[in-house]
């Protein structure tokens, strides 16, 4: 797996995966009013990332979860 960085509703976020064996758990970075933030996805059962601390991520870019999700489907794999 591999580390990578997308833009997505005018933010660039950078994603590290957690386990460099399969596609499971990413850290995600996003800059938000000058400060870095970071916030987990996971894999969920039915094979989608979620986010799993929303508090941890800026509430406008909950909406991105769907667009984060496929970004990891196509980039994360090696």
């Amino acid at each position: 797996m591999k580390n990578f960085t997308v833009e997505a509703d005018s933010a660039t976020f950078e994603f590290n995966t957690m386990n460099i064996q399969r596609l499971q758990l990413f850290q995600v970075y996003v800059t938000h009013n000058g400060e870095k933030k970071r916030f987990h996805m996971q894999v969920n059962d039915q094979g989608d990332f979620k986010i799993t601390d929303p508090q941890s991520c800026p509430e406008e870019y909950h909406r991105t979860e769907e667009q984060l999700n496929k970004a990891i489907q196509i980039y994360g794999k090696p």
